[in-house]
């Protein structure tokens, strides 16, 4: 089926063939899998010039060149789920990128990214052609202690809305059953419901798609009562895969929520002209949404795990468009919850992650409320971990992807707390607030209940919301160099370390705009050959101004050091 036609015929035929060989002595199991390597890894050959790298977001290329890199992760997640002993997810989604775009990532079975020190290992697979796959297979299998034959450990798969998933997701499973692992595939769903249903599966609670529509329906009526005025939003789902679950959730929560959909995928291409990308590139509403005066509008991303909150503010007798990122999230969420446990006298530490993204205001922000800041490197991975050292952590990411971890000690504690015979409101209200949080990883759609709740709660106009801080003015913008990997970083990518000399010139040019009123980093894309420049000033005009200044002398400092080794 699909444009790899003769897979299925030629898979199962060989499976015969398997069945066949296991009814004879003197063929061990692990000879047979290593053959049904061998056979079906011929379906999927790289092409000469392969060259992939698995990353924060997994792999991300053309879909075209990805049915080969897809049946080595089934290889590679075979592995992963026998080494475990556990349920592992693998979504196929290319998230905010063009429609022609696809990618693969693995799943951990409490919902996490794969683990840092797997990262190689897919990126080793991904780039080994087929004559050599069995041995480099047999001794990946041999390095990780993990038998290619036990019998334990599994896979469930989804993706996202792109016509290439179907022939990715069938690649896939040729790898996985090839090393006879049992790959449950649930269809197209969002990222985030694929990272609850794993987790869900693996604490072995309720893991169906039904369950998690109505217990996130139940947790935002029980945080708002019954008795309430329906809240009305707009939502743009980016014609991605996150319109079939806002579609649903409206279902579950007519009583309290009017959903208006935008951007379905009924017309339109994927993330073109809509979607929280390109709002947050363009500062302006998505194509074919009109909103009103201090209406609660949304962006959400191709794969629903970004959202940001977008309204018009009346300003010297005009309508000015707004946008309330991930540091606007982050904050109303912090603030909130921190509120919640002083007034329920519950002593647990709150904390916020952030990335050298964040606007400063959003950080001065926090500080002056007594709510401490953490700063790691770009990338859900490294504010994930950070975020577990807090018994609340708080993080989001510029672009409106993030969430909140409870460690297993603030939920005891706000359990017995709301329990009690004496609990305030305030504890009862935290408890109901965090049913409300997909946990697992950022969620667009949970979060924008969590939103509405907490305006709700606090009453709130969007108004109210965004004049908690002003944002600095910053521009960002990418620079073409011949190389980015002569940049190092450190402090959380806030500083250059290598080549030497290029941050005391940064420093010099960040001086001229005023002793702590501007900032400006740069740093070597992950997925681009570019470095990155992000610039914050008093005003609009200086950070465009220093940007540009900035993002020209990297290119003259690295086009210098080139021509220096002729």
């Amino acid at each position: 089926p699909g444009k790899f036609g003769g897979v299925s015929f030629k898979l199962s035929y060989y499976n015969e063939y398997k069945s066949y060989l296991r009814m004879h002595d003197g063929v061990s199991s692990k000879t047979l899998i290593l053959e049904s390597v061998r056979a079906s890894s011929g379906v999927y050959g790289l092409p000469d010039d392969a060259s992939f790298t698995y990353g924060t977001a997994g792999f991300r290329a053309r879909a075209e060149v990805l049915p080969p890199v897809a049946y080595r992760m089934g290889l590679l997640a075979a592995l992963r789920a026998k080494c475990l002993g556990s349920t592992i997810g693998v979504v196929i989604t290319a998230s905010h990128n063009p429609p022609q775009d696809n990618g693969l990532k693995i799943v951990e079975p409490q919902g996490e990214m794969l683990i840092q020190q797997w990262e190689p290992y897919a990126t080793l697979l991904s780039n080994t052609y087929s004559g050599s796959l069995v041995e480099v297979l047999e001794q990946l299998s041999e390095r990780l202690s993990v038998s290619l034959t036990c019998r334990r450990g599994d896979i469930i798969i989804a993706r996202d809305t792109r016509a290439s998933g179907p022939d990715l997701v069938r690649a896939f499973v040729a790898g996985a059953t090839a090393l006879e692992c049992k790959v449950t595939d649930v269809g197209m769903c969002t990222t985030p419901q694929l990272h609850w249903i794993v987790k869900q599966t693996n604490i072995r609670r309720p893991n169906s798609l039904n369950e998690y529509y109505q217990s996130f329906s139940d947790a935002f009526i029980e945080l708002l009562g019954k008795d309430i005025a329906p809240l009305s939003i707009k939502v743009d789902c980016a014609n991605g895969v996150g319109a079939q679950s806002i579609t649903k959730f409206r279902e579950y929560l007519s009583s309290h929520l009017e959903i208006e959909v935008y951007n379905d995928g009924s017309h339109g291409n994927l993330n073109e002209n809509c979607g929280a990308d390109f709002v947050k590139l363009m500062q302006n509403a998505p194509h074919g949404i009109s909103h009103d005066e201090g209406e609660h509008c949304y962006t959400i991303d191709g794969d629903a795990d970004r959202v940001m909150f977008f309204f018009k503010n009346s300003f010297r007798n005009s309508l000015q468009f707004k946008l309330l990122d991930g540091d606007k999230i982050a904050t109303l969420f912090a603030t909130f919850m921190k509120q919640l446990l002083e007034e329920s006298r519950l002593s647990l530490n709150i904390g916020v992650v952030q990335t050298a993204y964040a606007n400063s205001a959003s950080t001065h922000f926090l500080r002056r409320h007594g709510v401490p800041v953490a700063c790691v490197p770009t990338g859900v991975k490294h504010l994930h971990r950070r975020a577990e050292e807090y018994d609340i952590g708080v993080y989001f990411e510029a672009n409106g992807h993030g969430t909140v971890l409870f460690s297993e000690t603030a939920m005891e504690r706000i359990q017995y707390a709301a329990g009690s015979d004496k609990a305030s409101p305030s504890a009862v209200h935290l408890l109901q607030f965090t049913r409300l949080i997909n946990s697992s990883v950022g969620d667009a759609i949970t979060n924008i209940l969590a939103i509405e709740a907490i305006l709700r709660l606090q009453q709130l106009s969007p108004a109210d919301w965004n004049n908690q801080y002003t944002d600095l003015p910053y521009r960002q913008l990418k620079v073409n160099v011949r190389d980015r990997n002569l940049i190092k970083t450190e402090d959380a990518e806030r500083r250059v370390s290598e080549p030497v000399g290029l941050q005391d010139r940064i420093d010099g040019l960040v001086g001229g705009y005023g002793v702590g009123g501007a900032r400006c980093f740069v740093r070597p894309s992950g997925t681009e050959n570019c470095v990155r420049v992000h610039a914050e000033c008093q005003t609009q005009r200086e950070a465009d101004k220093l940007a540009m200044e900035v993002g020209s002398m990297v290119v003259d400092f690295i086009e210098e050091m080139f021509t220096s080794k002729l």
